[in-house]
């Protein structure tokens, strides 16, 4: 058995939603997915199908260890983040050049693997993992069959390391990187002022892919110099520390308020950090609110 077949075999564990009482049902279907409380987390969107999140780790060593614990501390099921073929919150794929069997494979499995998960996943992608995320947004996209994802993110994706041997992707795919096809529903492309990552032979803002339709929602947001292109994702603590939880889930998209103080915490990735959390609590409300009337039926 190859390894991506075994990957979606581990995958394949069944979602065992709980039947919905006609109050529960009611509570679901109120939900602001724009303000989705922690009580609501832990009490409510775990009663319906909850997204599997894959989280792409880049090229330079960086993982997503920490932001996949910060995730699991913050009340998202710990199952739906792990990659079950190693135990750990990263997903890495080989490429040789412009090849990326395991990208291709997992695309392949992935409409049958969100019909018996009876969600579709939501994707993000670190420097060279956002390539891996683009490849398979892609090839997803030409599959007329194929589930929307409900999110994607990528941050710090960009050229430069394309035109090398070993990293992720290659030259000939530069112009896809940029477009976001409209196999994803929501889309926030993160980057990172003067990251020489990224702005040299940058891609620019992120856009819908052309004659797609419907497009993508997408979202481009610039993060601050101060944000470390491999420590991106470095949250330790975020997640425990009462002050700095507290301003998580108080914080919404856009909102300039400033950073807690006294938290002995290195709070550079704060900002993104609950940006993207924000994210991710929204599009698995909106398909809980979906399951939740269509159980109704």
């Amino acid at each position: 058995m190859g390894r991506i077949a075994a990957l979606w075999l581990l995958l394949g564990w069944a979602t065992a939603a709980a039947a919905l009482t006609p109050e529960t049902r009611e509570r679901l279907l109120a939900i602001d997915p724009d303000r989705v409380s922690d009580q609501q987390v832990h009490e409510l969107l775990v009663l319906a199908p909850v997204p599997r999140v894959l989280l792409f780790k880049g090229s330079l060593g960086a993982d997503m260890e920490s932001f996949g614990a910060f995730l699991k501390q913050m009340g998202y099921p710990a199952h739906r983040l792990r990659n079950p073929a190693t135990g750990l919150y990263s997903y890495r794929f080989a490429w040789s050049g412009c090849r990326c069997d395991e990208c291709d494979a997992l695309a392949a499995g992935l409409p049958a693997q969100a019909r018996r998960d009876g969600v579709a996943p939501m994707l993000l992608g670190h420097s060279g993992g956002g390539v891996t995320l683009s490849r398979i947004l892609h090839r997803l996209a030409a599959d007329p069959q194929a589930p929307r994802v409900l999110f994607a993110a990528t941050l710090g994706t960009g050229g430069l390391m394309r035109l090398a041997p070993g990293f992720s992707g290659c030259a000939a795919e530069l112009p896809l990187l940029s477009q976001v096809p409209a196999s994803v529903a929501a889309f926030t492309g993160y980057r990172i002022a003067g990251d020489p990552f990224t702005s040299l032979l940058g891609i620019g803002d992120f856009h819908p892919a052309p004659g797609q339709a419907p497009e993508a929602q997408v979202r481009n947001v610039l993060l601050p110099w101060q944000v470390s292109h491999l420590r991106a994702f470095e949250v330790d603590g975020y997640a425990v520390q009462p002050q700095v939880r507290a301003w998580i889930e108080a914080y919404q998209p856009g909102s300039d308020a400033p950073l807690p103080e006294g938290t002995g915490l290195d709070l550079s990735n704060l900002r993104h950090a609950a940006d993207l959390w924000h994210s991710l609590k929204k599009h698995w409300a909106l398909q809980a609110r979906q399951w939740a009337a269509q159980t109704g039926d």
